[in-house]
């Protein structure tokens, strides 16, 4: 017998349950906050990854994809003839050295996808070669194989900031260094001390650790935050990219969906309001103090305007960094961890890296690349309370953060010659001399090509640059293949970001600009930017033919699906040269097929007439096979359907059930004959329904699932087939 709940417990429960419903409503309502300020990128390129399938335009569709017209497709197809004999005239050593690396190096043919778009990029890898392999530099310039000097603006993935001749002198020096000790890890140089006190002052932060590379770095940066914060949601903003880590790359890259991280629109007041209504759950505000990391996205000003508390915060320069400005403010009021990752911009825009350029300090900065003067690199600096790897109050608490090539000796020793440079007066002048020259060579650059009339412009921050587009066209990508065969090197994003080092002379400067000029007018005569004036409506053509190519793409089957399509079509292609070689016969399944289309639709609206054509239109296609065609029995007990013989006993038994109906009739009045006839094609129907049946679960017993699948999807599909293949038998013959 069950007692009576005390008052007290059920108070409890359901004060409990209360607490439990505010709180689920709390959460609700601060997601629905948050859904403004969501980035949209990532998710949709991640749910497309799942459905775009190949699409790659053929000769045939490669130069017309923009709608050109047949002269516009020639000029293109002579001056893309002479652009590849200028980017494949290597020698045989230089060439086969190429299609080795290309052939065996999964990063080398990766990259080379990524520069195009992927509906050109099979022709283009087939048609052209554009590695570099070098043993050389001399200044901003680096020497192939051939022995030809091309003006480097890649950056060396941003290693090269001060110049490659410098890099060279400090690697040497570092290593002098260093050369006692050894590789030896674990016990530290005494350089370890020098360096972390020069971060330290750079940075303006209290601790330092050393990793390997600046993906690590950023790994570290992250479990750190989580770790003293007790939080999980790390905020990250569209566009940004952090390493090839899935913990920070939800949309770019990774296929699966990572739940802790926030990826919201950058230079956006919902993301900043998004921030306030999730602080109890963010760890870490990550971002990369160079905005823009997409092609055709200038750095500085690609955004949306921003609301006046943005504008209006303390300290900021321009755009951007009013931006950074509003989210140090944000982050200070609900004490989450601003976190700089300056893995790329670090020393790029100042010697102070970006903190020094727009004046906001972070609480967590990640550096790499460059700082150990090319060698594999990884820094973290941060506040104290960041930094904690143990739990004080709990010692079984703690954040297992470890790099076995931290302190290494030899990245130390250059790392020492590069930090005692870069605080140097020399590196602060030669920072603001070369930041200038390149706002004015700039200004230079596209003074030119306005003048020729061309649809393209440059746009810098400091030292970094990248090619914005005035006019829209499905080939602006080709830009970086005429930049490549004039003489300049780009990074694996193409024309996307451009960094000018710090060793660029007056004249490197014009030549630059030349080769610039030079490669977009080739590209305008060659035919890959339409003139506006005879296509005015070019933009709305480009967005249809896009959309079209997506939607093909999209619907693209699946590889298991296009295997079984595939399996069908070829039984159906074995079943045709088995027993349907006779002209006659085929003329038969022609009109059998034409009436089965007809029932396939009547079955829903008149069953009894439905079942009397088709059994009319069945009569027909086995005479054909029956009294007609060739002796073929043989070749059909190969295949897995009826054969003739089967089919003759099933026709059979088709022929039977009105007969039985027929002799218990008891008269032949007109009502009797209609419901014999109604009655007839009902057990037709479900006699019809046994046959197929029966026929499925033995080919499943005898040959499995899938090819039961395959017979029986041939079986409903073959009148829809049979008028394609045999529409030719209605036709007069040529013979």
């Amino acid at each position: 017998m069950f007692t009576t709940i005390p008052p007290v417990i059920l108070y409890i429960c359901v004060a409990l349950a209360t607490i439990v419903l505010v709180v689920h409503i709390y959460r609700t309502i601060n997601r629905l906050l948050t859904l403004p300020a969501l980035a949209i990128t990532p998710r949709a390129s991640r749910w497309l990854s799942h459905l775009v399938g190949t699409n790659d335009y053929n000769e045939d569709n490669f130069f017309s994809a923009d709608g050109a017209p047949d002269e516009w497709v020639e000029k293109r197809k002579r001056g893309f003839s002479e652009l590849r004999r200028a980017l494949t005239g290597v020698s045989d050593t230089y060439h086969q050295t190429i299609k080795d690396l290309q052939g065996s190096l999964s990063d080398l043919r990766f990259f080379d996808a990524n520069r195009v778009p992927f509906p050109f990029a099979r022709y283009m890898r087939e048609q052209m070669n554009v590695g570099v392999v070098a043993n050389q530099t001399e200044g901003p310039r680096i020497i192939d194989l051939d022995g030809n000097a091309l003006l480097d603006v890649s950056g060396s993935y941003g290693v090269n900031v001060a110049g490659y001749e410098r890099y060279k002198q400090w690697l040497k020096a570092g290593a002098e260094r260093v050369e006692q000790l050894g590789p030896v890890l674990g016990p530290m140089h005494e350089l370890v001390l020098d360096n972390t006190r020069r971060l330290k002052r750079i940075s303006g932060q209290d601790e330092v650790s050393y990793h390997v590379s600046g993906t690590e770095a950023v790994m570290a940066a992250v479990r750190l935050a989580r770790f003293n914060t007790r939080r999980e949601k790390i905020v990250t903003f569209s566009g940004s990219y952090h390493g090839w880590w899935d913990g920070v790359q939800p949309g770019l890259g990774s296929e699966r969906s990572i739940g802790d991280c926030l990826v919201l629109k950058e230079m956006n007041v919902t993301s900043l309001r998004a921030i306030r209504a999730r602080a109890r759950e963010v760890a870490g505000v990550m971002v990369n103090p160079v905005q823009s990391f997409n092609p055709n996205s200038p750095p500085p000003n690609d955004a949306v305007l921003l609301s006046s508390d943005v504008r209006k915060a303390d300290g900021a320069t321009d755009q951007y960094g009013q931006w950074l400005s509003a989210l140090r403010q944000v982050c200070t009021e609900c004490q989450i961890p601003l976190i700089f990752d300056e893995v790329y911009s670090g020393f790029r825009l100042a010697p102070g890296g970006a903190q020094a350029f727009y004046g906001v300090q972070a609480d967590m900065v990640v550096y790499g690349k460059t700082l150990a003067a090319g060698l594999p690199i990884g820094v973290v600096c941060g506040r104290s309370g960041l930094m904690r790897r143990f739990d004080p109050d709990r010692p079984m608490r703690i954040s297992y953060v470890v790099g076995t090539f931290s302190g290494y000796p030899h990245a130390m020793g250059a790392m020492h010659e590069f930090l005692k440079w870069v605080e140097s007066a020399e590196a602060d002048h030669l920072y603001e001399t070369v930041a200038r020259r390149t706002r004015l060579w700039a200004e230079q650059v596209n003074e030119d090509l306005a003048r020729a009339g061309l649809p393209l412009k440059v746009v810098s921050l400091s030292t970094i640059f990248t090619f914005e587009f005035t006019q829209p066209s499905r080939y602006n990508w080709m830009l970086q293949y005429y930049l490549r065969a004039s003489g300049i090197n780009l990074s694996w994003v193409g024309t996307g970001r451009c960094l000018i080092s710090l060793d660029f002379t007056e004249k490197d400067f014009v030549e630059l600009r030349a080769k610039i000029k030079s490669a977009a007018v080739n590209m305008l005569q060659d035919g890959w930017w339409l003139d506006p004036t005879e296509h005015p409506n070019q933009s709305k053509h480009i967005q249809q033919r896009l959309v079209k190519d997506m939607i093909k793409s999209i619907v693209a089957l699946p590889e298991p699906i296009r295997t079984f399509y595939a399996e069908v079509m070829r039984r159906k292609h074995d079943d045709h040269i088995a027993s349907h070689s006779d002209r006659t016969n085929q003329f038969f399944h022609l009109i059998s097929s034409s009436v089965f289309i007809v029932c396939y639709v009547l079955i829903f609206f008149d069953l009894s007439l439905a079942m009397w054509l088709g059994l009319g239109a069945l009569f027909l296609r086995q005479a054909g096979h029956a009294l007609i065609e060739p002796p073929c029995h043989d070749k059909e007990q190969l295949l897995l359907g009826f054969d003739t013989r089967s089919k003759t006993v099933i026709v059979l038994g088709f022929i039977l059930i009105p007969v039985v109906h027929a002799v218990m009739l008891p008269s032949f009045s007109r009502q009797a004959l209609e419901e014999m006839a109604a009655l007839t094609a009902e057990h037709w129907l479900i006699f019809t329904v046994i046959v197929i049946t029966g026929r499925v679960i033995r080919l499943i017993f005898q040959y499995g699932i899938r090819n039961a699948l395959v017979w029986f999807v041939k079986l409903i599909t073959d009148p829809f087939t049979d008028i394609k293949a045999y529409l030719p038998s209605a036709l007069p013959s040529r013979n």
